[in-house]
């Protein structure tokens, strides 16, 4: 009877098999495919690589691998993502979060993170790692997330009940902030918006282009389009003094700034990415002036 491989083998194959099919970073699909055949995290297989794999594993391994060589996306074969330290369930059909949203939380408590209560409301809250981690890692924060995907919603809403923060976090499947009365209430606004230019879309990697949900990447002609739509949500939503926080894609910063100064608020900021993009905004409603509409 032919052996069949050990991890190590395993790995080094399908890392050359996933190569050849243009999978950005094949040895960490490799390995992270196969820690979920065998149901165990990705650093157990380095104590395992001499371990011979079963036939009942291996079949599941060359499943998940022909999925991923069709590009794919390693985040819904795996079914989760880490966020801030913190695991989500993601799913097809829901935007899969990227490690650069994790500098907006990051900027947020930075800006709030007195420890006292805040009070937020996120527009597109997608798989809900933003208002998740926001709620898990601050005990007094409570919000508001909006997706105008019942599917979204759905899955924010599993995370919320997993973190356990699902009391203090309520989810809308609405297509924006008209299912709330108009009213200065929230310490902080908060999203990630749709950004790619829409005639862009077709040329990013395959794992977006073919298989992401459009609605939760096109952000109209250049990409602006929810911009003013959140300014003026902050001035009717946002107490004197509060907090918008938003992503943005490359080049984008500076029109979005510009918005935000023409629609008074005060303390515009940007900060850049991993790569040195400006890809954080953020801004403050002046105090001693009521947003409004």
């Amino acid at each position: 009877m032919e052996k069949t491989p050990t991890v190590m083998e395993a790995v080094r194959l399908s890392e050359g098999y996933l190569q050849k099919h243009g999978v950005e970073s094949p040895r960490l699909s490799a390995e992270h495919l196969l820690a979920k055949a065998l149901r165990c995290s990705r650093l157990d297989l380095y104590l395992r690589f001499g371990e011979r794999l079963e036939e009942k594993t291996l079949e599941q391994y060359r499943a998940d691998l022909k999925k991923r060589a069709g590009r794919f996306p390693l985040q819904y074969i795996l079914g989760e993502v880490e966020f801030m330290s913190l695991v989500f369930k993601v799913r097809e059909n829901v935007f899969i979060p990227r490690p650069e949203t994790e500098l907006l939380v990051e900027c947020i408590e930075e800006e709030l993170g007195g420890g006292g209560p805040v009070r937020f409301l996120e527009l597109g809250t997608g798989s809900g790692v933003i208002s998740g981690a926001l709620a898990a890692r601050n005990p007094l924060w409570s919000g508001v997330a909006f997706d105008i995907s019942r599917d979204a919603a759905v899955l924010a809403r599993e995370n919320f009940t997993r973190l356990g923060v699902s009391d203090r976090v309520a989810v809308l499947a609405a297509p924006g902030f008209g299912a709330l009365e108009p009213a200065p209430g929230f310490d902080l606004l908060v999203s990630n918006p749709p950004y790619v230019p829409g005639p862009d879309i077709d040329g990013l990697q395959k794992e977006v282009s073919g298989f992401e949900t459009r609605a939760a990447l096109d952000g109209g002609a250049e990409g602006l389009d929810f911009y003013p739509i959140l300014a003026a949500a902050g001035r009717a939503f946002l107490k004197p003094g509060g907090l918008i926080a938003m992503e943005a894609g490359e080049g984008q910063a500076g029109r979005i700034g510009g918005m935000l100064e023409g629609e008074g608020y005060e303390k515009i900021r940007t900060r850049k990415d991993y790569n040195r993009i400006d890809r954080i905004i953020s801004a403050y409603l002046p105090r001693g002036r009521e947003g409004a509409l």
